[in-house]
């Protein structure tokens, strides 16, 4: 909210809708994981018994001293509150690193919901990029009904897939 203009949520209004609406997999790749009603979203689906496998990719540590700070601190007590909920072992965090195990900075901003959604733009899962800053994400959904699904799931499956090989060194 900002001189008489209403706050805009979109973006995190997405990702909870996301998270809701996901079967079997949640993929993620952001700079940063602060965001409690994000993280709460994918503790909850974490205590369903049939809840989807989620998998995120984030560096080591924020880029800065203020940064490491402030989101670091936030992602230690989000993951504790995600640990706790992960009652049957679908949760993953993972930073990649290269052939010498050096860390490598993730700047990525992507989110893939089991074959279906693909999200790419310039948003955090952070609260400034949740309803402050100005942020342009891109969508993709493959409808069940659509008439290009299939090519279009498959293109999404392809994205995925390319993503783990890159930074699982296999590709």
């Amino acid at each position: 909210e900002y001189d008489g203009e209403e706050e805009v949520r979109e973006i995190e209004a997405f990702y909870l809708d996301a998270i809701a609406s996901a079967k079997m997999t949640i993929y993620c790749e952001s700079q940063y994981f602060a965001s409690r009603r994000i993280a709460s979203a994918m503790a909850e689906r974490l205590q369903e018994r049939d809840g989807p496998e989620i998998v995120i990719v984030n560096p080591e540590s924020a880029d800065g001293f203020l940064e490491a700070v402030t989101m670091d601190t936030a992602r230690a007590r989000l993951l504790g509150l995600i640990g706790k909920a992960d009652r049957y072992g679908r949760f993953r965090i993972f930073t990649p690193v290269t052939k010498n195990r050096q860390p490598i900075y993730v700047h990525a901003k992507i989110l893939i919901v089991d074959d279906r959604l693909l999200r790419v733009g310039s948003s955090n899962i952070n609260n400034r990029s949740m309803g402050f800053d100005t942020e342009c994400d891109l969508i993709v959904e493959a409808a069940p009904d659509g008439e290009d699904s299939a090519n279009l799931r498959a293109t999404i499956i392809t994205v995925r897939d390319d993503l783990l090989a890159e930074h699982l060194g296999i590709r």
